[in-house]
This record gives C-alpha cells, sequence and structure tokens, in this order.
C-alpha cells in the first residue's frame, strides 16, 4: 500500500505521509540463505534494504497467490538469461502449491514441468513438499508447516522455523488459526522468539474474517500464543501484510498496537537474536 489507484483516506496519508508507510508486498528473509515467499517486490526490496539474495538456499512458499509467487525470479535461473547461478535452492510448499506453481510456470515459458529433473537441474532448484504437521530438516533448520484458513483456498501454509535454540512463526494469509493448529503448537512445545501474524484487516474490523485477520483477531492470538507459553519471555509479536483497510498512519497504528502487546513491521526491518 497505498494501492495504485485509490483514493481513500488510508491511501491518501500513506503517499503523504510516506517512509514507513510506503509497503511492497509481504516477504521474510531468515540470516542469508533462507526466503519466505518470492513476490514480485523481492528483487526491488533487496536493493532497497542492501539484503542479497545470492545465497539464498531455501524458499519456503507460503502460497502460489500472485502477491507471493511470481514466475520470473524462477526464469531468470535459467541459462537463456545469461545467468550464473549459485547456490542450487530448495524450493519448499505444501503439494497443492507446487503443483501450482508448475501450472504458472508451464503458462509463462516452455522450460518444462519444475517436477521434472531436467527442468530442475536446468534452474539449479529442488522441490520439497512440506506435509502439515510434520517436522522436516532442511540444512540446519527445522521446519513444520501448519495449515492456514485462507479462504476457499486450499494448500496455504504458515511456518514455525528453527534453528538451534531459536525460532520464529510466520503467519501470514491466514485468518483465525483452527483448534487443531492450536493443539499441534502446544504439543510440539515449540517457544518462538519472533511471532508474525496477518494484519490485512485493521482498526475496526469485526473478528474473524474469512480469509485474513483484523487487528481483533491479532490481539487475541498474540494474547493465547504468551498465555499458552508459546513465545519466550522476551519475544516479539509483529503484525504484516499490511492492508488500506482499517489501516491508520504507521506510527498512529503502532501506537495502537503496542498498547496491545504487538508491534507494526514495516519494510526494512531488521531484528536478530543472541546466540
Amino acid at each position: 500500500m497505498p494501492i495504485p489507484f485509490c483514493v481513500c483516506q488510508a491511501c491518501s496519508d500513506a503517499r503523504q505521509a510516506a517512509g514507513k508507510n510506503l509497503r511492497k508486498r509481504s516477504s521474510i528473509a531468515i540470516n542469508d540463505d533462507l526466503l519466505v515467499d518470492i513476490g514480485p517486490d523481492v528483487a526491488t526490496a533487496s536493493f532497497v534494504h542492501g539484503v542479497s539474495l545470492t545465497d539464498i538456499r531455501f524458499c519456503l512458499l507460503t502460497h502460489a497467490h500472485a502477491d507471493h509467487f511470481d514466475p520470473e525470479f524462477l526464469m531468470s535461473r535459467h541459462e537463456e538469461y545469461a545467468t550464473i547461478v549459485a547456490p542450487e535452492m530448495l524450493i519448499a510448499g505444501s503439494s497443492d502449491a507446487l503443483r501450482s506453481i508448475d501450472e504458472i510456470l508451464g503458462n509463462r515459458c516452455e522450460y518444462g514441468s519444475v517436477f521434472a529433473q531436467d527442468t530442475q537441474r536446468t534452474l539449479k532448484i529442488h522441490l520439497l513438499t512440506v506435509e502439515p504437521f510434520k517436522t522436516q530438516a532442511i540444512g540446519d533448520y527445522r521446519l513444520t508447516g501448519y495449515p492456514a484458513s485462507h479462504g476457499p483456498e486450499k494448500g496455504c501454509l504458515l511456518y514455525a522455523i528453527e534453528q538451534g535454540q531459536h525460532a520464529v512463526f510466520y503467519g501470514t494469509d491466514t485468518s483465525v488459526l483452527s483448534e487443531q493448529v492450536w493443539e499441534h503448537l502446544l504439543l510440539a512445545g515449540t517457544q518462538f522468539d519472533l511471532l508474525v501474524l496477518d494484519h490485512t484487516y485493521g482498526v475496526g474490523f469485526d473478528a474473524s474474517p474469512p480469509d485474513h485477520l483484523a487487528s481483533v483477531d491479532v490481539i487475541g492470538h498474540v494474547a493465547r500464543f504468551r498465555r499458552s507459553g508459546l513465545l519466550t519471555d522476551n519475544a516479539t509479536a509483529y503484525a504484516t501484510h499490511i492492508s488500506h483497510e482499517g489501516c491508520l498512519e504507521h506510527d498512529e497504528l503502532d501506537q495502537y498496537a503496542a498498547a496491545h502487546g504487538y508491534r507494526i513491521a514495516f519494510d526494512g526491518l531488521s531484528l536478530s537474536f543472541d546466540a
């Protein structure tokens, strides 16, 4: 946001205030080798914020919607672009997400199916199907996918990402978490240093929209994570995937969020944990 052609108050205010009010599509880089979602703004964000993507070895897909997956980035790994690609990249997602990216690429180019070994060798990629609730090792990370509640869409995942003694829960593009997800989180017992939640619908929206979270839901989820012992003592919670719907100017919205136990993320936000 602001949405390019929108003249609502939130978008108009964002253009005037600029700074943290100008938001690209959501993604997160962990260390220098793991990326969650490879959407259309990833390259621009890497230039603006000085985050190189050349060492990305793992790319996790929450789902294959256009704001989270841009096929051009995989296509640019092809030899016809005169690209020198290193290292190889593992693309992980639900079976639905992987089938979707295969279909999207098939409609955009004639490189062949991403499930074919020849295509994978050419693009220097490997695929990993993430099964919900199953913890899998990728490199020195432990990865668990949780089903999102993203309207009628199937195969959308939230991710618990662990490395050593630290853990991040990345939960965008979801409405309220299902009780099955809560039960598994409690059973796993992982304590997260960072909680990231969807905040598409902002202040003033009714609870539990069908496809995303509103601020009232974020407040409730953060409180439940803390109450359930799923966050470390020094954990921080951030809201992302901010829309113009119910959105205040960034500082005002962040002040509102801080009073309710979380913060508002912004483009270029960098966080670190003690070793």
